[in-house]
């Protein structure tokens, strides 16, 4: 016998999956890409390298060589606008290994330059190259970031227990991604511990359709993600502000009653009933009963 209290935490409207891209550098590229998005309604996040705006480059990585020409500092704002606009270190350096000092102001030179762009805070950040040491973390969070993302892919779709070490669930060439769609689309149970709530999180450069020439692998997939009303599609610091709300949640002793102390709603159910409520800001609320198993 257990007694299963409906405490976990949905996405917003009580939907069970949602859906987030990253992707990096800030280049030519996005442009074509994000008038794919948003034919599809979907939300991404762009990490930008703001030190390099405008240079013009090419790119091959043991591959076809392809241009990786950034967008101007003119193009940013325009560009990106429907979209979250992220850090990703002033000249994309390696900061493993680097002093605080220098992490700090490839990091904090990089979001004021993007923050005196977008007249808002930028406090998303991906870790160039996919490299950092415990000493690049401490100097991400004391420039007032609240994630950072990896590039080592999970295959999973659970909350990430540490937003600064931040695992995408894959690259958009994994071999499995349409595998996982299909998983992740799927109403079948998802048994997790924490939530029933599933996070697919994928990420790239769109640089690399030109490399592989594969825009249209990149289309299929956007074409069988997208477009799903159980499914919130959201940037990568929407996701982090919402389940940084659920964990600020004040919950009764005796599980019964719950206080949402911040600004944004939560919507709470459980692993085996299809109910939720609906916490606004400010509110105290009666869970729904537990379920005895």
């Amino acid at each position: 016998m257990s007694r299963q209290i409906n405490d976990r935490m949905l996405w917003p409207k009580g939907k069970r999956k949602a859906f987030t891209l990253s992707y990096d550098d800030g280049i030519t590229q996005d442009i074509r890409f994000i008038k794919m998005l948003n034919q599809r309604g979907i939300k991404a996040t762009f990490n930008l390298n703001s030190g390099l705006f405008g240079q013009e480059e090419l790119v091959s990585a043991g591959k076809e060589e392809v241009t990786h020409n950034k967008l101007s500092q003119e193009e940013v704002l325009s560009v990106y606008r429907d979209h979250e606009i992220a850090g990703h270190g002033k000249y994309h350096v390696c900061m493993t290994g680097m002093d605080s000092g220098r992490c700090i102001a490839e990091i904090l030179e990089d979001r004021k330059t993007l923050e005196g762009i977008t007249c808002k805070p930028v406090t998303g950040f991906a870790y160039a190259f996919g490299a950092f040491d415990s000493e690049v973390m401490k100097a991400v969070k004391a420039c007032g970031m609240t994630y950072a993302r990896t590039i080592a892919g999970s295959h999973k779709f659970d909350i990430p227990q540490d937003f600064f070490a931040w695992n995408p669930t894959c690259h958009h060439d994994d071999e499995q991604l349409f595998e996982l769609t299909d998983e992740f689309l799927s109403d079948k149970f998802y048994f997790s511990l924490v939530t029933p709530a599933k996070l697919f999180y994928v990420w790239g450069h769109s640089y690399e359709f030109d490399q592989c020439d594969n825009w249209d692998h990149i289309e299929s997939f956007l074409d069988r993600v997208g477009g799903h009303e159980e499914v919130w599609y959201a940037s990568n610091g929407e996701i982090q502000a919402y389940v940084e709300a659920f964990r600020r949640l004040v919950f009764t002793a005796d599980g019964k009653y719950v206080y949402n102390p911040s600004a944004i709603p939560v919507y709470l159910g459980g692993m085996f009933t299809n109910r939720f409520i609906e916490l606004p800001p400010g509110q105290l609320q009666a869970l729904i009963e537990p379920i005895n198993m």
